[in-house]
């Protein structure tokens, strides 16, 4: 957690992964929904932690900016879930300091939760 209130990691995805397979096998890129399934992984995660049960329902304003090759190095940044149930949060994935892609992720959170703060 940054102190500006964004979930960070970092990922490195090789050629052998399931998310290049297929996708143009002489010059293989990452599909950009497997960008986003990133990003609300991360989020899902974050929450599991703390014993919250995310559900992501959509994203917006999405924009894609940049073409991501087996074993590039992905920051992904997303703001924190805040208290409550439902939320628009920011997102942004950055490859070598240029930004790949960014948007919204709607995302809520499940009943049953427990909440641990």
């Amino acid at each position: 957690m940054t102190p500006e209130g964004y979930w960070e990691s970092t990922v490195r995805l090789e050629a052998s992964s399931e998310w290049f397979s297929g996708h143009f096998d002489e010059f293989p890129v990452l599909p950009g929904v497997a960008l986003l399934a990133l990003a609300a992984e991360m989020v899902k995660k974050q929450c599991r932690e703390k014993g919250r049960r995310l559900k992501v329902f959509g994203f917006s304003k999405v924009r894609f900016k940049r073409l991501v090759f087996p074993d590039d190095a992905l920051h992904i940044s997303v703001a924190a879930m805040p208290s409550g149930n439902k939320s628009i949060l920011d997102f942004h994935i950055i490859c070598r300091g240029e930004t790949v892609v960014q948007g919204f992720l709607k995302a809520f959170e499940e009943e049953g939760s427990e909440k641990t703060f």
